[in-house]
């Protein structure tokens, strides 16, 4: 494993964030650009190169060189996406932590909206900017701007009434602490993402700013054809998509008093019905595509 490290560091940053790529040298200029471009500065971006076969190694030596907030780390193999998720997040030194994908944007405020909002709350574990996927900037209906906060089972109500658009919470800035003692990241089931956000919201509120704007990419795993087929590992997810996000989110709910336990328990099984059918649909169309489509 190669790597280029800060050596002249004079202590530890704030804020750690982690960008996983692999063979993203057509999108990842402008992702590294727009996190140098923050308004606040105590960061460092880790970028772990995942044995890319592009020219995404010449492309962060050459960002690593010109900014010693840089820690470039090309992996000798690749680790599998989920693997270098878990990496990043193993290397952060900060207080706070995020995600950061090869293909996402954030306006340079994004960190000094956070940030000084975590210090100012210690109740709150994250927070995040007003978000969007690529191409709906100028839509003021497709801006996400949910927050989570109150009490354990609200929290957990609201994840699940906007999990459909949680992607914001996932690379949203949280305490590392917090999230280190998150046992999700390293796995891969469908709704991993999910699962992390659930473990948040268990901990504490998640904050959403008035001002900023994060933009996410549409090159995901989860946007593309066949992403039921992708993660699904047992028979069982066939009839509940999300089985294994739902133990584990039960297991997390078992401290809460029965009535409340049973609220939550419903969202979850209507949450699993719906997904059924649409992942029915999703499999009946690969079918139909596939065998007459051309015909």
């Amino acid at each position: 494993m190669l790597e280029v490290r800060n050596t002249e560091r004079r202590g530890l940053p704030l804020v750690s964030i982690g960008m996983p790529v692999y063979n993203g040298v057509d999108v990842l200029g402008c992702a590294i650009e727009s996190v140098l471009s923050q308004s606040f500065r105590n960061f460092e971006l880790i970028i772990s190169d995942n044995a890319s076969t592009d020219g995404t190694e010449a492309l962060c030596r050459g960002f690593a060189a010109n900014d010693s907030r840089i820690r470039y780390i090309r992996q000798s193999a690749n680790l599998g996406a989920i693997g270098n998720f878990r990496f990043v997040l193993d290397e952060a030194c900060g207080r706070y932590f995020m995600w950061a994908a090869a293909d996402d944007l954030r306006s340079p405020d994004f960190l000094a909206e956070n940030v000084g909002f975590l210090n100012a709350h210690p109740e709150y574990v994250a927070s995040t900017c007003p978000n969007c996927f690529e191409g709906e900037e100028g839509q003021a209906d497709r801006i996400v701007d949910f927050a989570i906060s109150g009490g354990v089972e609200e929290r957990y109500l609201s994840f699940l009434r906007h999990c459909w658009q949680s992607h914001g919470i996932f690379y949203s800035l949280m305490r590392t602490s917090i999230i280190r003692e998150c046992e999700i990241p390293g796995q891969s089931f469908t709704a991993a993402d999910w699962a992390i956000d659930f473990f948040l919201a268990s901990r504490g509120g998640i904050n959403r700013t008035a001002a900023g704007l994060a933009v996410f990419g549409r090159g995901g795993v989860s946007s593309s054809a066949g992403s039921w087929r992708a993660f699904r590992e047992r028979r069982i997810e066939l009839v509940l998509p999300f089985y294994r996000f739902s133990r584990y989110a039960l297991g997390l709910m078992k401290p809460l008093p029965w009535r409340n336990w049973w609220r939550v328990f419903f969202v979850l099984v209507r949450l699993n019905m719906s997904a059924s059918f649409d992942q029915t649909r999703a499999t009946l169309y690969e079918f139909y595509c596939r065998h007459f489509k051309s015909v």
